[in-house]
């Protein structure tokens, strides 16, 4: 008898045990989910602050920069926007709201311009102009989370560390492979990685030629938007460093990170100047010092990429969902532009630029008409969900120039967006809004 009741006391103390470890796991996991969640809330306000037009020239992303300081104090704006509550779901993942005024960014933007900015681009009058133009009065986002330990590279700046390390996890050791990934194999994995270091390369090169040498200048002035800008500067990047390689929890999309010292950013541009500079507004002994004053910091960009559309359809299998079969294409648009002098080298320039506006507004005529559903296209789906409008914006504005030709009388631009970087904004909308139904 006694024997009895000391092996039950035992099972009931090695239960109580496993439940206690049980909870343990269960409130990580809640944590990490939590955490993965914040993260993608702050890039997904960013990338919403970033996408807004200062004038027609200059959008947000162009402005921050002019200077690490705009930069920091930007980020640091984005990073101090209150989080709503979070909701978790019976899956382990986790939602977090997110929203500010349109009034406070314009704000914040005025104060940053009047402490930092030494340019001409950019005028206080021109943020007066910005509350006219938007007509959306908050901006909206709802960060997405599962219980992984890693978090995304591309986050403004300071907000890995305001999230802290995982909790109970080790920040060294790497992160597991997504169960999604582990079901469509390696091939998938390395292909879509692959991709988005291209795109990230891409990104580096559309960053590297608008950085502004002097207030009238910047490095895409030095050959007028010509293929050869681009075939040089991407030569120069293929030996990058990545710095980060992310895999989404579910869904087939890697982003990659990648990072160039200044002094190879000042190598390449010296490079172009002296092959393919016409002015005398920067000489080539004046470049080191004008880039080390800007970018106080290595160069990095972020770039996505999917696999090729095989593994889409495994991974629709797996997911039992219907992915469109423009979600795994890049999605390409041409624009044209003309100038009376585009005869001359600024006349180019400036054809190119205004092709580059008439891509970008094909563009989103482009993605207004896609379908996502049998029964309903990007545009409708857009009116209906305000929150997601903003994120829609911020993608025209990040779309990348991948070619630029002259002919005689205009300039013809192609502009390039991964599908799966429009898909996933809707996405995540349509599988919130599917899991709130009753």
């Amino acid at each position: 008898m006694r024997f009895r009741m000391i092996a039950a006391a035992c099972v009931l103390a090695c239960t109580a045990l496993s439940a206690h470890g049980q909870d343990a796991a269960d409130a990580q996991k809640k944590l990490l989910a939590k955490r993965s969640a914040e993260a993608d809330a702050y890039r997904k306000l960013a990338e919403c602050v970033y996408g807004l037009q200062i004038n027609a020239r200059t959008y947000v992303k162009d402005f921050v920069t002019e200077s690490d300081e705009i930069k920091s104090d930007v980020d640091t704006f984005i990073r101090g926007i209150r989080l709503g509550t979070p909701t978790w779901y019976e899956d382990g993942s986790c939602e977090v709201p997110a929203e500010v005024t349109v009034e406070k960014v314009i704000e914040t933007l005025r104060e940053t311009h009047s402490r930092h900015y030494k340019g001409d681009r950019v005028t206080a009058t021109d943020f007066e102009s910005m509350t006219q133009k938007i007509e959306k009065k908050i901006i909206k986002a709802v960060g997405m989370g599962a219980p992984r330990e890693d978090i995304p590279r591309d986050l403004p700046e300071g907000v890995a560390e305001q999230l802290g390390p995982p909790p109970g996890g080790k920040t060294e050791s790497r992160p597991p492979i997504p169960d999604i990934w582990l079901k469509v194999g390696p091939q998938a994995r390395l292909m879509a990685i692959r991709a988005a270091r291209m795109d990230a390369m891409r990104r580096m090169a559309e960053r590297i030629k608008g950085l502004r040498l002097t207030s009238r200048t910047q490095v895409r002035d030095f050959v007028a938007e010509s293929d050869v800008i681009t075939t040089e500067m991407n030569t120069s990047l293929v030996g990058a460093e990545e710095i980060g390689t992310f895999l989404h929890h579910d869904e087939l999309i890697a982003e990659v990170t990648l990072r160039v010292p200044t002094e190879q950013v000042i190598t390449t541009i010296k490079s172009l100047h002296s092959r393919h500079y016409k002015g005398d507004d920067v000489k080539g002994m004046d470049i080191e010092k004008i880039v080390k004053e800007v970018v106080k910091k290595d160069f990095e960009a972020t770039g996505m990429g999917v696999p090729p559309q095989e593994q889409i359809r495994k991974y629709e299998q797996v997911t039992h969902q219907d992915v469109p079969d423009w979600a795994a294409e890049v999605i390409e648009v041409d624009g044209e532009g003309t100038d009376p002098e585009i005869t001359t080298a600024q006349g180019k320039l400036r054809a190119a630029r205004a092709a580059e506006l008439d891509a970008k507004r094909r563009l989103a005529e482009h993605i207004a008409g896609l379908q996502l559903t049998s029964e309903t296209v990007v545009k409708e789906f857009v009116t209906q969900h305000d929150a997601i409008s903003t994120q829609v914006d911020a993608i025209m504005v990040d779309a990348v120039v991948s070619k630029t030709r002259f002919t005689e009388q205009t300039a013809v631009v192609t502009v390039t967006v991964p599908g799966m970087r429009v898909w996933r904004v809707f996405h995540e909308e349509i599988r919130r809004t599917t899991r709130s139904q009753p």
